[in-house]
């Protein structure tokens, strides 16, 4: 029997059964009963046949390109689409807590340029930052000629004196936004204060939340200062840390580079100084002022005894330090984090219009899976991609699976290579040189790779796990469809389980209504012992 005509019948029972308990047929006929359960069947059955007939007559109206492409087209979004009242029962994820929904799929298309990069020709040119040569030169070098949106807006205001919130997307050149007028006012501080500059006296502190994105930016300062006199210097905790402090460690430093850990220690034992301090700057800001660090980086701000400054004057000529923020996204509680250091309200805020905001540039995929088919579908797309040359970059939540996935792939004959905190921080950077030279186009990584590191290689994103914040979700996709990249990228990301489809309801929300994501800005380390450590006990961040 066909299911159509059971329902019918079924239906036709129904109608019965309810004339009967209104007395309208005769009392002397039989009564009808229906199980419950088989009546609210029915009545799902009916709601889903108007709904699909509804979203069928919704999208024959629009013929604008597809902004969600789904793999039943009934759930297809289109540009310009918008809903009078939003119901979730639209989203293409919205039943896929049941474990009849794998196989499903749906794609958010790219509709735009990225963001970064919009309206490019009304951004000056480097030059018109009147820098000091070397810099410029150093800039050439390098190949940048023309600043990004945010970078346009950030120089001017840290020039100008300002303590500064710089918020943006992922891969939007933050880097250079702070790191080329630090420079520069370290220049005319040099020039201003001539004679003889006392060791383990920096003049700009950067601060960061991993070893990797320390090293990142100590390149590029050194490649910036190549034609100038500025000395620029890095110490990450795991090199030596111990020999260093015991023996007194003396470097000649303009600008000082280093993890929170670290700089706490030679702080404590009176190895830096800042009698010459007039600049710090938290690069992934929104890392370093969570609990995770944020007790470590005010104990630095103590011991530097810092002091904000009563307004900004001239490059190079400001009383007491002066302040940048950075991240991609806007750190929450400032006031009662740092308000003690920082007028938090006196801050410049300089801010992209798509901070918060999936990348509209970068095709995002979404795959319903069964838990075991995750493991067939991650080695069969690190497979295709090593074959086609394209570096790939799979995270996992945990360091555990991290190394399982690693030996899989391995075993299918896919060469890769780790990054996670349990490895040794010398082996750990041997391994990621590997990747960034191309000796090997596979790295499978847990979320100590996915901030701030500009990875330009990468082509593919996946997330093997879902991530457990929607900020992690935002950062691992930032590691594609970058500014340099020479490919927009794809992510592509797996889900199997009900708090992820949770998670998932949150994007494919914001990406129909077009608005930003809510709750970006979690404070990790508090949720994971509230929530997340409660329901999987042995989840690990990094």
């Amino acid at each position: 029997m066909e299911r159509s005509y059971l329902f019918r019948v079924l239906d036709q029972l129904i109608r019965c059964h309810r004339l009967s308990s209104t007395n309208i047929i005769n009392n002397s006929l039989p009564r009808i009963t229906l199980p419950q359960k088989m009546v609210q069947k029915v009545e799902k059955a009916k709601e889903r046949k108007e709904l699909l007939a509804l979203q069928k007559k919704r999208r024959s109206t629009f013929k604008s390109p597809l902004v969600i492409s789904c793999k039943r087209e009934q759930f297809n979004h289109h540009k310009g689409q918008t809903y009078s009242g939003f119901d979730p029962k639209i989203l293409a994820s919205h039943g896929w807590k049941n474990k009849q929904s794998a196989g499903d799929h749906f794609t958010l298309v790219p509709y735009s340029q990225n963001p970064a990069l919009e309206g490019r020709n009304h951004h000056p040119n480097f030059t018109d930052f009147e820098l000091h040569a070397g810099l410029q030169e150093g800039l050439d070098q390098l190949g940048y000629t023309e600043p990004t949106h945010i970078q346009s807006q950030t120089i001017p205001a840290i020039l100008e004196g300002d303590d500064v919130l710089c918020a943006a997307e992922t891969g939007s050149g933050k880097t250079l936004a702070y790191l080329l007028p630090a420079l520069e006012m370290i220049h005319h501080q040099k020039q201003r204060l001539s004679g003889d500059h006392p060791p383990n006296c920096p003049r700009a502190i950067i601060l960061t939340p991993s070893r990797e994105l320390t090293d990142q930016i100590l390149d590029v300062c050194q490649r910036l200062c190549e034609y100038t006199d500025i000395q620029p210097y890095a110490i990450c905790g795991g090199r030596g840390t111990k020999h260093r402090l015991a023996w007194g460690e003396k470097a000649n430093m303009d600008i000082l580079m280093a993890t929170p850990g670290v700089l706490r220690k030679f702080l404590g034992a009176g190895l830096m100084k800042s009698g010459f301090l007039q600049h710090v700057i938290l690069d992934e800001a929104d890392s370093l002022l969570d609990d995770s660090f944020s007790s470590e980086v005010m104990s630095i701000l103590q011991k530097l005894r810092v002091t904000a400054s009563s307004g900004h004057a001239a490059a190079g000529h400001r009383d007491g330090t002066q302040f940048t923020l950075v991240g991609a996204t806007i750190p929450r509680g400032l006031e009662e984090k740092i308000g003690d250091t920082i007028a938090v309200d006196s801050l410049h805020r300089v801010t992209s219009d798509h901070v918060h905001h999936l990348m509209p540039h970068v095709p995002q995929t979404f795959l319903r899976l069964k838990p075991s088919q995750k493991a067939e579908t991650v080695v069969q797309l690190a497979r295709t991609n090593q074959q086609k040359g394209l570096p790939t970059l799979v995270f996992s939540n945990r360091s555990e699976t991290c190394f399982w996935l690693s030996e899989l792939l391995r075993e299918n004959a896919v060469s890769n290579v780790l990054m996670n905190a349990v490895i040794q921080e010398k082996r750990r950077s041997s391994l990621f040189s590997r990747f960034q030279s191309g000796e090997t186009d596979v790295m499978v990584a847990t979320d100590i790779a996915s901030r701030g590191l500009d990875l330009l290689r990468v082509h593919h994103v996946i997330n093997f796990d879902f991530p457990p914040f929607v900020s992690d979700y935002i950062h691992r996709a930032g590691r594609v469809g970058r500014v340099g990249s020479h490919t927009p990228g794809q992510v592509t990301t797996f889900i199997t389980k009900k708090w992820e489809v949770d998670l998932l309801w949150q994007i494919e929300t914001a990406a129909r209504k077009h608005q930003a994501l809510h709750n970006v800005n979690a404070n990790i380390k508090r949720k994971i012992s509230s929530v997340i450590a409660r329901k999987f006990p042995h989840r690990d961040v990094y």
